[in-house]
């Protein structure tokens, strides 16, 4: 088994420091879930996943054993645009957020972990000055291109230093989907603050971990994922900065996310403590809902590895839609079965031509859906079922499309 480069996430708490963590989920040895293999015959490291919660604060986290360089380097293949849904959600935020900030070319917008500058760009369009963040280095340079302003390296106290002193405290921070993808979460969060004067605000926006126990959603589990967020995580850790958490919005992106709202001057509104509330009365701290949560989990894992064998002893053949780190962490705790799927399709072209990790499936371009066809279409980021189901029926129309989240089902 591979040692842990710390012991954060496997035997401490990132947030609090707290050394009495919880095992609720082993997933077993799994390769990176965006480690893509060049060929198929490719065997990459493995490397334990193992979801434990902190009983004092309410964070979810797994070990460390990988540095993020190892994961955020030259070819992380994650293109947020290959979503029109994700897209259509950023911009409806960037609209929102200038309108309610009174956002202009005076102020300026710095996103943490900016990916290919899709939500920079829809605050350019609004006259906006902006700035990303972005560690990997393939990625940034589509955000460059782009014309979106872009630095190329981690966020922490370090960056944010140094961009205070080249461009002055940003009006709004934003951040999605990246909290959870830092080790050293009090590093990450002093960047904020570096970065906040009174009239800055920041948004955080991550899954909640009480969607994932409640709705059994363990395959957003993966290694790139150190820690899973909640209200009472998240206020523990930033308080210890000089920040506080001052709002919290429920979204339904990624089958349920919070975005957190923070400051160093403000009085929380309701929602915080509503947020608090809910997260404590429907077991966030309860080893009845963890355990619920890993036996629900092992049901979809069973459900579509009999499924799967299923349609392979009657001759159907089946191939997966999305390449997505979801469908990795699924595709390998299901095991040999996984391997029955024919090719999996997903929209961008940094996967495309490799080979899921540990299944090693190929990754096709969507339009080998229509060059050749298949019985059956599993859609693995069941959060955009219904946007890849349209496509599936627009490229086979006689294939029949399925998710295997909460258990299988095949959609209308």
């Amino acid at each position: 088994m591979a040692e842990a480069i710390t012991p954060r996430g496997s035997d401490v708490c990132r947030s609090c420091g707290a050394n009495d963590l919880v095992s609720v989920l082993d997933l077993g040895d799994q390769p990176l879930s965006n480690d893509m293999g060049l060929t198929a015959d490719e065997v990459l490291p493995a490397y334990p996943l193992h979801l434990r919660i902190c009983p004092r604060c309410g964070l979810g986290q797994v070990g460390e054993f990988v540095l993020p360089d190892r994961i955020f380097g030259d070819s992380y293949p994650y293109l947020s645009s290959t979503s029109t849904s994700w897209v259509e959600h950023a911009r409806g935020y960037a609209r929102d957020r200038t309108d309610e900030l009174g956002l202009t070319d005076g102020h300026l917008v710095l996103e943490v972990a900016s990916n290919d500058g899709y939500l920079l760009s829809e605050f350019q369009r609004l006259g906006v000055r902006v700035l990303g963040v972005e560690p990997a280095r393939n990625v940034a340079a589509l955000a460059l291109e782009a014309g979106v302003p872009t630095i190329t390296t981690f966020f922490g106290q370090a960056t944010a230093a140094a961009v205070v002193a080249e461009h002055g405290h940003p009006r709004l921070v934003t951040a999605n989907n990246v909290m959870a993808h830092v080790p050293d979460l009090h590093d990450f969060v002093a960047g904020f603050a570096e970065l906040a004067d009174d009239d800055t605000v920041i948004t955080v926006e991550n899954p909640s971990l009480l969607s994932l126990l409640t709705h059994a959603q363990f395959d957003t589990i993966y290694h790139e994922h150190y820690s899973y967020l909640t209200a009472h995580a998240v206020r523990t850790v930033v308080r210890e900065h000089g920040l506080d958490l001052v709002r919290v919005d429920q979204l339904p992106t990624h089958g349920g996310s919070n975005r957190y709202w923070l400051r160093r001057t403000g009085v929380p509104d309701d929602s915080v403590a509503r947020t608090l509330a809910e997260e404590t009365r429907l077991g966030l701290f309860d080893a009845a809902l963890w355990q619920s949560f890993a036996t629900r989990s092992q049901a979809a894992i069973d459900g579509l590895r009999d499924w799967l064998d299923e349609q392979a002893m009657s001759g159907r053949s089946v191939a997966g839609y999305g390449a997505a780190a979801k469908g990795n962490t699924f595709l390998n705790a299901v095991g040999d079965s996984s391997r029955t799927l024919r090719y999996v399709v997903d929209g961008s072209a940094e996967k495309q031509g490799r080979f899921m990790p540990g299944s090693r499936v190929p990754v096709l371009a969507p339009s080998a859906l229509a060059q050749d066809p298949v019985d059956e279409v599993v859609i693995l980021p069941w959060n955009l079922a219904v946007e890849l189901g349209a496509l599936v029926h627009e490229l086979a129309p006689a294939a029949r499309s399925w998710v295997a989240i909460p258990r299988m089902a095949q959609l209308p």
